[in-house]
């Protein structure tokens, strides 16, 4: 499941979202443990897709995109990362 890219600042509202991940969670069998450990996840993937997209504008070309595209993915992660920290405990709710 890549949650990472569900939890969204321009999707529908975080309770809607969570309402979502719970269904999703559930979809996938997910125990209490994993549930639990769910979000942190999300929270740690974003950060790593963020830094992956800044330091590959450091690298040599040919690059994936263009600078202004790669910094903007970079960009987009961090936008992702801090809405899902700022709705948390909407999203660690629905997976209590």
């Amino acid at each position: 499941m890549d949650l990472v890219h569900f939890l969204q600042p321009d999707a529908p509202p975080a309770a809607t979202q969570a309402a979502q991940v719970r269904i999703l969670a559930g979809a996938h069998g997910l125990d209490d443990a994993s549930r639990s450990r769910l979000i942190d996840a999300a929270l740690d993937r974003q950060m790593r897709n963020a830094r992956w997209w800044r330091h590959h504008l450091m690298r040599p070309t040919p690059h994936v995109a263009d600078d202004h595209e790669n910094a903007e993915r970079s960009r987009w992660s961090e936008r992702e990362h801090a809405y899902t920290l700022a709705n948390r405990t909407t999203f660690d709710a629905a997976l209590d």
